[in-house]
């Protein structure tokens, strides 16, 4: 599959900006993990969080638009692969009380899936971290974020509207080159966000070469709540996949030019089609 070239944003946006907006990004979505062992594991993979996000969009398409309910069978009929793994999931989320299941009145074998506040909150907080980065980087006006966290009504209609970021996430996936790489291992996605922000506090200007930074693998696998050899393994592929260059002397990695620009292509597409469910929202109320 052909790699997609960055959107135009890229090229409208000074480097300064975009590596202050991008570094405080990475670390606001990470520290929203950090120490969070139950929650790395029940969302180590974008299977799973894509799944969880299809279900709360889809409870909120049926309050805003009277659209199916979301059931398991619904999301295993979407899905383009891993359905036995979907229904593990699901249960894993009713285990934990992140979703409930209601009975269909007429139909008792029908079960909706409900999805409880610790789950809003948690997208709810997360889509916001999205959202101040699009202000920053001038892909929306100052206000979209705060309005989320405070008008429940702006809220209901980006969330109907947001299964478009999770349709052209699926569309494109594998057109990142390095970013999908390290998304399709456990624990990856966040490991390349960190990689990232570590990446531009060390250079916040443009350099060439580009300057390395710390490699913390016993630091981030116990924040990540994954095993020192895992991350360890994960690195060390990366390296030899060409993702990272490594100085072993100084304990040091620093990303190369092409993963630098696969990740941000992949950042700035993803940023773009959060702002445009936030202009699709804020055109509904």
């Amino acid at each position: 599959m052909d790699p997609l070239p960055p959107p135009d944003v890229a090229l409208s946006i000074s480097y300064e900006a975009r590596a202050k907006a991008v570094a405080l990004y990475c670390d606001a979505i990470v520290r929203m993990h950090w120490g969070e062992r139950l929650i790395n594991k029940i969302f180590g993979r974008a299977m799973q969080s894509h799944a969880a996000g299809r279900i709360v969009v889809q409870h909120y398409r049926w309050k805003e638009e009277g659209a199916e309910r979301p059931t398991l069978a619904l999301l295993q009929r979407n899905a383009s692969r891993g359905t036995r793994t979907l229904a593990s999931f699901v249960a894993v989320l009713r285990l934990t009380g992140m979703v409930t299941a209601e009975a269909d009145a007429g139909d008792r074998r029908v079960r909706y899936l409900v999805p409880q506040e610790r789950l809003v909150a948690g997208l709810r907080a997360w889509i916001a971290h999205h959202l101040r980065c699009c202000e920053a980087l001038g892909l929306l006006d100052a206000g979209h974020a705060a309005r989320l966290s405070d008008d429940p009504a702006f809220f209901s209609a980006f969330v109907s509207r947001a299964g478009r970021i999770l349709d052209q996430v699926a569309l494109h996936r594998g057109r990142f080159g390095g970013w999908t790489w390290f998304d399709d291992r456990d624990g990856g996605g966040r490991l390349a966000m960190l990689l990232l922000r570590d990446h531009f506090e060390a250079n916040p200007v443009p350099c060439s070469p580009l300057v390395a930074f710390p490699l913390r693998a016993r630091e981030l696998a116990e924040g990540l709540g994954l095993s020192h050899s895992h991350v360890r393994g994960v690195l060390k592929e990366a390296i030899e996949a060409g993702h990272l260059a490594h100085d072993a002397g100084r304990a040091q990695v620093r990303l190369t030019p092409r993963f630098r620009d696969e990740m941000m292509s992949w950042l700035l597409h993803f940023l773009s089609w959060f702002a445009d469910a936030a202009h699709a929202a804020r055109r509904a109320c």
